[in-house]
């Protein structure tokens, strides 16, 4: 495969091929793109690929990822004749290798199996003056072109010459960047975390403002950032659960970090939205390592808040890191260990309004965040004749106490949690060769244990549930959330553990066979996740501050507490298995010494989710038309892995069984709500007005027909008069009193008070804190179900791009990038009838929510990218990218946890074709019907035309959430005179989509799930102010002798202080404006200022 190498350039970009037929040929083979679609093409592909693998059997199963590289090139004289018997030797300076091989009668030569390091590549034959190249860079998963010239000489005679790689691979068509060893240690990383290397990658978003590890972090060209897969030495570390990198590596323990965005070979698989394939670092005959201590305080930092002081900060980050050989030229030994403490004021700022009485209560529960990991890495190379075997273990133990995710921004302190994570990697490898030597089999073997427990609870248990207290600032606002803003307190969830334990097994065959370069493989890996869900209460309170600090959270307002969790222990448990198998066959054909094609047939199978049809084609092309113009080209499909948390609250596949309460309750009957949800859900009452003022008046329900409402609206003294005594105005009632109050029992209140608004008997209950209530929906389990169409995620993509090298160090490329997202995931209630959105009559069923593949999306990107390889005491990269990318996933994180993140409904579930239905009206609003055209029923729901295909999800139709419309993006590093370093990384790009959230919200399709979107704007239709940001390095460099050196450095990260948006008010305004509304638009909360770290470092 072919990746860019950002500062020792090779080549890039992709082109559009159609795909189908395989043929096979003595010659060569190609695909046939409009065959593919025809189902008995992919099967007979697919039992082509069985008996091509078991075919080969005698070799033994085949598989993982790529990890190693590939060198080859001619050697000839000075007048280009081929010179035949050359020994060619290349020897590790950074890793343990050796090896040596003749050329052939065309004076070619070919080494494989190579590690990702730096070498000594000498050339030598008789009659000729031996060559020696030095300092020979050979990146992670390159075939490297590099020719010889020899000249007329010795043996004895030596000519040392430092090695200059050529800029362009001419043979992969796979897009991507390699980062290189200088660049992982030398770029300003904030916090050293390797994946930020990602943001130096052309064509990933990166998404301060998004919580770590979801899925709208890091997308890479438009997919979820958790579609990405992960690789650690060829090992997976990938998240089965819920997607993402599983465990964090120390950044001194990787050599080289390379990202393949789209194009990769069929050996590539489980991801469909790009791969990170990283190589740790090994041992080699010298002894070197380095001992480093980094150190921030708010002392360096800067606050973006006008008028606010610098948060408290204090971080120590602690290194140490040595390899070498235990046998020399035999086995080698590689560790490293890390230690991180610190303590962070979060960049909180309370949202406008918030009551001073809440401040004084939170001000015990803002406490700075603490973070404390441990991470402890050791590897064993040895070298046993033709084989190549490493052990490896890399540990993980991180505590996070009190912190919360940038989604939870405008949530109070006592809402933080806990958070636990610990992580074993226990892996093992051997790279075989055998056979010929000049063109050797190159059998792969890997083999891994993973352990990974984690621990999420509330941070402040004692703060009571979670609540969401919309405040009001009178009772006749008019709107259904609080004019002066919302306010989240409390814990949300009781305490979670998981253990996720992976056991993993792969193999691969490599041949190169004259112009072809053969490869087949298979992988395994066993998933089990056991643990405990946690339970959920969410209280939506509606109150003004005076009605709360009279009557207090229990009694003040109206509410809605929302229960979810197992009706017992044994309800919360999860046990959730999965087996999945992978067969890969590809084939890297050279059809001439310009051109050469990639082609492969992937097949992947997951056993928890039974499909067996994920076969993907995939073929690319690499076009050498000039000595410095490369073109490529690839068109390939890429299915996702499935998510086994996508199943955690799914009882049928191990799940925890879940159930769902969410009474509405009164605590002072009709007195105190301020809100006119109760209207909307089918108690039509007055915030303000006496039964006898609104007789006097005429008043009627504003939402007659929602939820069973009549034309009649309550007065708020409605139900304090339907006893045997008249029960005093604004009092408190509930099961224990109502009886002393009005004279009749509970129950006989309760029927009493069903007749007062016309209801049938049951309909109001005795709730939370005993409370008069009613259920919307009710009480129910969580069915979430897989839906009969379920399909795997998949990337149908196509690429095409051009790279030309300019002088001796400059490479610029211009890539085109179209993807057509298919069966993005989601839920939906597949049982709602289709005419519940004229009366908002679905609430009353129990639903069923069908997750499938409802959704769908495409994207269209175009990237110009420059390198600069180090030269002239300088080198400089960077890309601008422009991409339009737009789907229908309302909810961009993937979730069907009942816990949490909830269903993430559309707008409008209905997929169907609507049958005739019809509006009564009302006396002010006729009658309507959609035999002939679609309209707007009164309750201003959208009814479309019947007879006539429709998918309401189209409704979110929308610009996606995982893609900039412009990122910029530069990085270098300039060595200066006396040792003195400079190195920065800039970046620029338009800021993040959002949705405008509607004062009265819709229940479109009448489920009586109302979406809190603005339909008249539609979603993503807004941009939030740009994002800037320049990370920068200076560092100076001391000589103690020749094996020690130190190096002090300063880093600042935001520069320019910027303050970039970390959330908006996204809630429409009133007209006019309400004293202390928040501005829609505006920014609410910001990401980190300017903050400062110094640091030493000693190597040897």
């Amino acid at each position: 495969m072919r990746v860019r190498n950002t500062w020792c350039s090779s080549s890039r970009k992709v082109g559009t091929l159609r795909t189908g037929r395989l043929h096979m040929r003595r010659s060569g083979w190609w695909f046939v793109a409009s065959s593919w679609s025809s189902s008995s093409l992919q099967k007979s592909l697919f039992s082509a690929l069985i008996c091509l693998f078991f075919g080969f059997g005698a070799f033994t199963p085949v598989g993982r990822a790529q990890t190693t590289s590939t060198i080859e090139g001619t050697v000839t004289d000075r007048q280009g004749l081929a010179v035949v018997g050359a020994d060619v030797r290349l020897v590790g300076d950074t890793v343990g290798f050796d090896k040596t091989t003749v050329t052939d009668g065309n004076g070619n030569y070919q080494l494989a199996a190579v590690p990702a390091g730096t070498y000594r590549l000498t050339v030598s034959r008789s009659g000729f003056a031996t060559k020696a190249f030095k300092s020979l860079d050979i990146a992670l998963n390159r075939t490297l072109k590099f020719d010889v010239i020899l000249e007329v000489g010795t043996v004895q005679q030596q000519v040392e010459v430092s090695a200059v790689p050529p800029l362009l691979e001419t043979t992969s068509s796979s897009e991507g960047v390699t980062i290189t060893p200088q660049q992982i240690v030398d770029m300003p990383l904030n916090g050293r975390n390797y994946l930020d290397l990602m943001q130096l990658v052309p064509g990933v978003a990166i998404n301060r403002q998004a919580d770590l590890n979801s899925d709208n972090a890091t997308p890479v060209l438009g997919e979820r950032a958790n579609n990405t897969g992960f690789l650690i030495d060829g090992l997976s570390n990938q998240n089965e659960l819920n997607g993402g990198a599983a465990a964090q590596f120390n950044q001194d323990t990787i050599a080289e970090f390379q990202v393949i965005t789209t194009g990769y070979k069929a050996e590539f698989g489980h991801a469909s939205g790009g791969v990170v394939n990283v190589i740790t670092k090994s041992g080699s005959n010298d002894i070197h390592g380095l001992a480093s201590a980094y150190h921030r305080n708010n002392a360096f930092d800067s606050s973006d808040i006008s008028g606010k002081s610098v948060p408290y900060l204090l971080r120590w980050d602690y290194d140490l890191a040595g390899g070498g050989a235990m046998v020399r030229d035999k086995a080698f030994w590689f560790a490293s260990a890390e230690g991180i403490h610190e303590n962070r004021q979060l960049n909180f700022v309370p949202p406008p309004n918030t009551p001073q009485f809440l401040l004084n209560t939170e001000e015990a529960f803002n406490e700075p965040t603490t973070d404390r990991e441990v991470r402890l890495f050791t590897k064993f190379d040895q070298v046993l004749g033709n084989h190549h075997l490493t052990e490896q273990m890399n540990y993980t133990n991180l505590h996070v106490n009190s912190t919360n995710p940038l989604s939870a921004s405008t949530s109070l302190p006592s809402t933080r949690t806990n958070l636990g994570d610990r992580s074993l990697l226990l892996g093992f490898s051997d790279i075989v060769t055998f056979g010929n030597s000049a063109s050797p089999f190159i059998l792969g073997l890997r083999g891994q244990y993973r352990d990974e427990p984690t621990l999420a609870s509330p941070a402040h248990p004692q703060a009571g549930p979670n609540t969401l207290f919309n405040l009001f600032s009178s009772f006749t606002t008019g709107g259904v959330f609080g004019d002066q803003g919302q306010f989240n307190y409390g814990a949300t969830f009781t305490p979670s553990t998981l253990e996720q334990k992976y056991g993993t097994f792969g193999a691969s065959l490599a041949k190169t066979l004259n112009r072809h370069t053969l490869k087949f493989g298979w992988d395994y890996e066993r998933t089990r996740v056991d643990g405990v869900e946690g339970n959920l209460q969410n209280d939506q309170l509606f109150a003004t501050q005076a009605d709360y600090q009279q009557f207090g959270p229990v009694d003040a307002g109206f509410f809605l507490l929302l229960t979810i969790g197992g009706l017992t222990p044994q309800a919360n448990q999860i046990k959730l298995r999965n087996s999945y198998n992978g067969l890969f066959v590809q084939d890297d054909w050279k059809v001439t010494h310009t051109l050469t094609l990639n082609g492969g047939l992937r097949w992947d199978y997951d056993s928890a989710f039974n499909k067996k049809d994920n076969v993907s084609p995939r073929i690319g092309f690499a076009w050498s038309a000039t000595s410095k113009t490369v073109v490529r080209g690839s068109f390939g499909l890429f299915y996702d892995h499935f998510r086994l948390g996508l199943v955690r609250d799914i009882p049928g596949f191990g799940g925890a069984d879940i159930r769902e309460s969410q009474p509405l309750s009164f605590p002072r009957l009709l007195f105190g709500v301020p809100t006119i949800a109760p209207d909307i859900f089918g108690v039509c009452q007055s915030t303000s007005l006496t039964d006898a003022q609104i007789a006097a008046a005429g008043a009627t329900c504003p939402f007659p027909g929602s939820f069973g409402n009549t034309t009649a609206l309550y007065g708020i003294d409605h139900l304090n008069n339907i006893g045997l005594t008249p029960i005093p105005a604004n009092a408190v009632v509930n099961i224990s009193n109502v009886q002393q109050l009005s004279g009749l029992t509970p129950d006989a209140f309760l029927s009493a008070a069903d007749a007062a608004i016309a209801r049938p008997n049951g309909f109001w209950e005795w709730g939370p804190f005993g409370a008069l209530s009613f259920n919307v929906f009710p009480p129910s389990g969580f069915p979430v179900t897989i839906d009969p169409s379920f399909a795997t995620p998949y990337s149908r993509s196509y690429t095409l791009g051009v790279q030309r090298q300019l002088g001796n160090d400059w490479v610029v490329s211009a890539d085109y990038y179209h993807k057509d997202i298919q069966n993005i995931l989601g839920v939906r209630e597949t049982n709602l009838p289709f005419a519940a959105r004229i009366d908002n009559s679905g609430g009353s069923l129990t639903q069923v929510d069908g997750f499938g593949p409802w959704y769908a999306g495409t994207y269209n990107g175009g990237v110009l990218s420059f390198q600069k390889r180090m030269s002239r005491r300088f080198t400089l990269g960077g890309s601008y990218a422009y991409v339009s990318e737009n789907d229908g996933a309302l909810n961009s994180n993937l979730s069907t946890g009942a816990i949490g993140v909830g269903n993430g409904f559309p707008t409008d579930s209905f997929r169907g074709v609507p049958p005739v239905v019809t509006d009564p009206g009302t006396p002010t609003c006729p009658g309507k019907t959609n035999a002939t055209a679609a309209f707007f029923a009164c309750n201003g729901n959208f009814v479309p035309q019947a007879g006539k295909f429709y998918n309401g999800a189209t409704l979110d139709d929308g610009p996606s959430d995982f893609a900039l419309r412009h990122t910029f993006e530069a990085h270098g590093l300039v060595q200066l005179p006396w040792k003195i370093q400079f190195s920065s990384l800039f970046r620029a790009q338009s800021g993040f989509r959002y949705t405008q959230s509607a004062l009265v919200p819709l229940d479109q399709d009448g489920n009586g799930n109302f979406d809190g979107r603005d339909l008249k704007t539609g979603r993503n239709a807004f941009t939030t102010p740009h994002f800037l940001n320049m990370d920068m390095r200076i560092a100076k460099t001391f000589h103690i002798n020749e094996r020690v050196s130190v190096q002090a450095l300063f880093e600042f990260f935001n520069l320019f202080n910027s303050a970039n948006p970390a959330a908006v008010n996204f809630n429409q305004n009133h007209t006019p404006l309400l004293p202390g509304e928040p501005i829609f638009g505006t920014v609410s909360q910001t990401l980190p200022g300017r903050e400062g770290q110094v640091g030493l470092r000693i190597e040897f």
